[in-house]
C-alpha cells in the first residue's frame, strides 16, 4: 500500500490494479490520473461536459503511452532534434510515477507525481540518453480549473529536453471550431504538404491533417459553438496543434478510424528551437492552466 493512501484528502481516492489511477470528485470539479505516465484522464469542473478526449481504442498499463487526455510528452519531443531517439516523445510518457503528496484546499485537489529515480528504470527504453541524475515532478490542481505544472532537473549534468502537455481536447466537430490567439505566429508546419515555416493570419481552423508547432508564448482559446476553453501557460516557447484527419487516423491501432472529429490537440510545449537548455544544477517549469467559459 502506498503510505499516502490512509492519509489521502477527501475527495480524492485511488483505484488500483493493471492501471492504478487517482480520482477526484470534489463540488467544484472531477477527473481522473493515471500514474501511468502521469497522464490526466479526465477532468470537468461542476456542471460541465467532458473536456479532455481519450480513444476508445486507447491501451491502459505500464509501458504503454495513453492515447488521449494529456500525455507528457518528455524529455524529448517526436523523435527528438537529433531525429533518431526512441521510444516517440520520450520515456516521461510510458513510466509510472509515483504519488508523493496529496493535498485539499478548499474544493480544488493538488496531486504530487514523481518520475521514479532513473536507476530503478534503467532498463526502460530512452533513459540511458540522458543524465542518470535526472529529476521530474508533476503538480496537478483539479477543480473549478485544471492546472498542470511540470518541473525537470539536471542536478550535474547540462541537458537539452524538449517538452509538450498533449492535451487532447473534446470536440463537437473539429471542422466546426477555431482557435484564437495565435494570429500573426510563425510556425513550422509538420503536416504533409506543408511548408517549413508559415505565419498564422487569423484564427486557426481545421480542414485537413494539421500538425503545427507555433512559436508563442500566448494564451489559446478553443471556440466550438458557445463554449470556449481557454489554455493559458507559463515557461513555454511553443504551442503545438494537431489533428491526424481521416488517413493517419486509420493508420494508427489505437485511434479509432472515424474519431478524429471529434478531438484537437493544444498542447502546452517547449520544442524544436523552442528548447530548454538546462546548465548543470538548473531546472525548468512549464505550466498549463485550462478553464471552461460556456455561454
Amino acid at each position: 500500500m502506498n503510505p499516502l493512501d490512509s492519509a489521502l484528502p477527501d475527495g480524492l481516492s485511488r483505484l488500483d490494479g493493471e492501471a492504478p489511477r487517482l480520482v477526484v470528485d470534489t463540488p467544484a470539479g472531477r477527473g481522473e490520473i493515471h500514474l501511468d505516465g502521469a497522464t490526466v484522464t479526465r477532468w470537468a469542473p461542476a456542471g460541465a461536459d467532458e473536456v479532455l478526449w481519450v480513444s476508445t481504442h486507447s491501451r491502459h498499463g505500464e509501458g504503454v503511452a495513453i492515447r488521449g487526455g494529456v500525455p507528457i510528452c518528455a524529455p524529448w519531443f517526436g523523435t527528438g532534434r537529433a531525429k533518431n531517439r526512441s521510444p516517440q516523445h520520450g520515456f516521461f510518457r510510458t513510466v509510472r510515477w509515483a504519488l508523493t503528496e496529496a493535498r485539499r484546499d478548499g474544493d480544488d485537489v493538488t496531486v504530487v507525481l514523481s518520475l521514479p529515480p532513473l536507476s530503478e528504470i534503467a532498463d526502460v527504453p530512452g533513459v540511458a540518453d540522458v543524465p542518470a541524475d535526472l529529476t521530474a515532478t508533476y503538480t496537478v490542481t483539479m477543480g473549478a480549473q485544471l492546472r498542470m505544472t511540470l518541473t525537470i532537473a539536471s542536478p550535474t549534468e547540462p541537458l537539452e529536453i524538449e517538452e509538450a502537455l498533449h492535451t487532447y481536447f473534446r470536440v463537437s466537430d473539429v471542422e466546426t471550431i477555431h482557435l484564437e490567439g495565435l494570429d500573426g505566429a510563425r510556425y513550422a508546419d509538420k503536416a504533409p504538404g506543408g511548408r517549413a515555416v508559415n505565419a498564422q493570419s487569423g484564427d486557426v481552423t481545421f480542414r485537413r491533417e494539421t500538425d503545427r508547432v507555433y512559436a508563442s508564448t500566448e494564451t489559446v482559446t478553443l471556440v466550438d459553438g458557445d463554449r470556449r476553453v481557454v489554455v493559458a501557460k507559463a515557461g513555454s516557447n511553443n504551442t503545438v496543434v494537431w489533428n491526424p484527419w481521416e488517413r493517419k487516423a486509420a493508420e494508427m491501432g489505437d485511434f479509432g478510424d472515424d474519431e478524429w472529429h471529434g478531438m484537437v490537440c493544444v498542447e502546452t510545449a517547449n520544442a524544436l528551437a523552442g528548447r530548454i537548455a538546462l546548465g548543470a544544477g538548473e531546472s525548468h517549469t512549464m505550466t498549463a492552466t485550462i478553464s471552461v467559459q460556456d455561454a
